[in-house]
């Protein structure tokens, strides 16, 4: 495993995320966490894929002003990164809607230059049946590095993850892993390797791999990191 990505600050900060028991402490969590990447306005929403014009946010640092003018304009239903967000999983950054854009869509292009915007980054999530977690970041400069876009994907996920959790509870049994899969899971939320926990647990590589494969499959996660966080979160590992 990556050290740098299960670093003490990063798990730190998603562990803060995830130990929150209100949707406005998980707010206020997510608000510091992106401060400490870079200034930007965020949006999150829900979104139906079928109708994405017709956004419900979860939480938004736009100014009061902005998010009348964008009401006002009926802005929803020309908003180039909402039909973009419905059609792809992956994350991807406002310019790359600047060659398929009409009339309208630049009329609200000029809107938002004008509160400082020029570029952002949009994360889709796909959940059950038409709904999509749509999370757009807005920001001063025209480019965003990657690593950036990486750092404010993470924190996506794992407010989403915890903000599904804070209004629709999961009843997780407490045995739903074994002891030998919580160690595991432990030993990789403490930043050791696949190769270092086999060495600790005088088992091979495969096994640890078994283990934590079943781990992920049980939380039904869809990889290691988010594993490690939702055996946190509900309680199941300490670190």
């Amino acid at each position: 495993m990556n050290r740098d990505l299960m670093d003490n600050s990063t798990l730190d900060t998603l562990e803060a995320m995830l130990r929150t028991r209100t949707i406005e402490e998980l707010a206020q969590q997510f608000h510091k966490a992106v401060d400490a990447i870079g200034e930007f306005y965020c949006l999150l929403a829900n979104v139906n894929k079928f109708q994405p014009g017709a956004i419900r946010p979860t939480l938004s640092s736009y100014p009061k002003e902005w998010t009348t003018h964008y009401i006002g304009n009926n802005y929803g239903q020309v908003d180039p990164l909402l039909p973009r967000a419905m059609q792809t999983t992956v994350g991807f950054e406002w310019n790359t809607c600047d060659a398929m854009m009409n009339k309208k869509e630049w009329a609200l292009a000029a809107d938002i230059y004008e509160i400082g915007v020029q570029d952002g980054f949009v994360l889709p999530i796909h959940g059950p049946g038409s709904s999509v977690f749509f999370a757009s970041f807005g920001q001063a400069g025209r480019t965003m590095p990657l690593r950036m876009q990486i750092a404010l994907s993470m924190l996506t996920m794992q407010y989403h993850q915890r903000y599904q959790q804070l209004t629709a509870p999961q009843v997780i049994q407490p045995d739903i892993l074994t002891a030998r899969e919580r160690e595991c899971l432990a030993w990789v939320a403490n930043g050791r390797t696949t190769s270092e926990v086999a060495e600790i647990l005088n088992v091979n590589d495969n096994t640890i791999k078994f283990h934590l494969k079943n781990a992920q499959r049980k939380l039904e996660c869809t990889n290691r990191v988010t594993t490690v966080i939702k055996a946190l979160s509900l309680g199941l590992i300490s670190i």
